[in-house]
């Protein structure tokens, strides 16, 4: 396999892909080869794997002792947090109304002691951060128990929704409760 000059190896999950930019030809290289010697500058396109050793080691300058001990394991590169206001929107309305759809629960399980099942209910935010409506989504516990947790939540104000702008959430509630 022939390189040429100031091109780069790049290797990817031990596939290899060989760059041709032109330019007179260099001899092969050999195995180590790339991790003792610097092609010089390189374009954005062309990384020599040595300089993202002393990266991923912390290593500064060349020639520092950091670059001798260049971990094999890539850094983790951290992942931006997205800054969402309404989730935590949806969690403080649904703690408010918690306790009255636990009554909604309680009233249903003096007709059935047996009673469990979800009630999935979605609360959708207009573009101008206003509710739009509250509605059923899905339900395995009776109608009247999960019409009376509509009611409570429709009930429940929620003054926090234009942080919330043209979104819609999900609040799922389950009796019993899961532990």
């Amino acid at each position: 396999m022939e390189l040429f000059r100031g091109c780069s190896v790049l290797t990817v999950l031990a596939v290899f892909t060989v760059g041709a930019c032109g330019g007179k030809t260099s001899p092969p290289a050999t195995s180590g080869d790339s991790a003792k010697t610097d092609a010089g500058a390189e374009s954005f396109g062309e990384v020599n794997p040595a300089d993202l050793a002393e990266l991923d080691a912390g290593g500064g300058a060349k020639g520092d002792a950091g670059s001798a001990a260049a971990s094999a394991t890539p850094a983790p590169t951290p992942t931006p947090e997205v800054k969402d206001d309404c989730t935590p929107v949806g969690v403080d309305f649904e703690k408010r109304a918690r306790p009255k759809l636990k009554d909604c629960y309680a009233t249903g399980k003096k007709k059935d002691p047996n009673l469990q099942g979800t009630v999935k209910l979605a609360v959708e935010i207009d573009t101008a951060g206003k509710v739009k409506g509250i509605k059923i989504t899905e339900k395995t516990l009776p109608d009247p128990v999960a019409q009376c947790m509509l009611k409570v939540l429709k009930a429940t104000p929620l003054p926090e929704a234009s942080k919330c702008p043209g979104k819609t959430f999900t609040i799922p509630v389950t009796f019993p409760t899961p532990h």
